[in-house]
């Protein structure tokens, strides 16, 4: 019986992911691509595959609901509190914590463990050495790993959903921690920082608000190509490669979405047209909710209002064309449909296309 392979092709991507971990840290990484391209699946891959020396923090915000304290809680969880009391008699509470991680810390960890009450204390902040904060805690503990001669690595996943945080000892949240990625790369070399994201007006935000010019550099995990899509359908079990490819291109969302429709007794056809279906339904949703209750979107600071309308006549520029430069679509309706995951913005190329080849044909039905 065909499974789901465990990962797919990627040797470039892995290659040049290995060699950015590899140097002394310099960059903030901003890993980005379409919805469902894989990149979370490929850093976990890469962190698999590097060697005993790295100490990697995983950290997903995609359940993080606002604050600060729920902030810092993304990055820890409850350890071994029996240890902690035996740390805790014997030096002060933050050079206990940090020694506390050190001997905790595997080569992946999707948190920092740590006593509740240290959690606590992290969130506090200030300049007491017993109340120190996030950000003054974390450099502390990464140089404690170099200097026991491992190499720290910090992967922020879905970090678009940070992007209306204001709230962190006093500054904006995102100006905090982006310079802290900063200071752990470019300034101290402490830490390799990758962050991943599909929203890509939230890389722009980032970069002009946090000034990250000359301090920053990307690599792009897009849907992959047709060659290479191909080898993947052939490893799904999948037949009419020209049907698929016309259907869902290279998206490996989709690739194992339609796979579990062909296991559930489908056949490719049928299973590729209910896929349709459900972006076609998703996308009129979105409409006659818009009849009701304009798109709001942040336009330079301003709060602009998208009516189903303007949005509809915005999309039907991608009836005829499959990509097209930022510029060519009002600011409003590209701001609107990277906002709702129907189009992607590539911030390098200045380039826009829906998110899918499946959006795609949907926009064609819709608009």
């Amino acid at each position: 019986m065909i499974e789901i392979p465990e990962f797919v092709d990627r040797e470039k991507e892995i290659k040049e992911l290995k060699a950015v971990l590899s140097g002394r840290p310099n960059f903030v990484y901003f890993v980005y691509g379409p919805i469902n391209s894989g990149k979370t699946a490929l850093l976990m891959k890469v962190a698999e595959e590097l060697s005993e020396d790295y100490r990697i923090f995983y950290i997903n915000f995609r359940g993080f609901e606002g604050g600060y304290p729920k902030f810092t809680r993304a990055f820890f969880e409850l350890g071994d509190k029996s240890l902690w009391e035996k740390l805790k008699e014997k030096m002060p509470i933050v050079s206990a914590a940090v020694e506390y991680v050190e001997r905790v810390a595997k080569k992946i960890n999707t948190a920092i463990e740590l006593p509740g009450e240290v959690i606590r204390m992290l969130q506090v902040g200030g300049e007491d050495p017993e109340k120190i904060d996030l950000f003054h805690y974390l450099e502390r503990l990464m140089k404690k790993f170099v200097e026991g001669r491992k190499k720290p690595v910090l992967i922020l996943d879905e970090m678009q959903v940070l992007k209306d945080e204001i709230n962190a000892v006093g500054k904006p949240l995102l100006a905090r921690l982006f310079n802290f990625a900063v200071r752990m790369t470019k300034e101290t070399h402490l830490c390799r920082c990758l962050c991943a994201t599909s929203d890509c007006l939230f890389i722009d935000m980032v970069y002009n608000n946090a000034r990250l010019e000359g301090r920053a550099e990307y690599i792009l995990v897009d849907d992959l190509d047709k060659d290479s899509a191909i080898r993947v359908y052939e490893k799904f079990g999948l037949e009419d490669k020209k049907l698929v490819w016309d259907y869902i291109g290279g998206k490996i969302g989709d690739m194992i979405k339609l796979f579990e429709r062909k296991k559930r007794g489908y056949s490719e056809k049928d299973a590729l047209e209910m896929m349709l279906r459900d972006e076609v339904a998703r996308l009129e949703s979105l409409l006659r909710a818009f009849k009701y209750s304009p798109l709001k979107v942040s336009v330079r600071g301003s709060i602009i209002e998208v009516k189903a309308e303007e949005f509809k006549e915005g999309l039907k520029i991608f009836k005829e064309k499959e990509e097209v430069l930022a510029r060519e679509v009002e600011e409003p309706i590209l701001l609107g449909g990277v906002q709702e995951n129907i189009l992607f913005y590539n911030p390098l190329e200045g380039m826009v296309r829906p998110q899918s080849r499946l959006i795609e044909r949907a926009i064609k039905e819709v608009v």
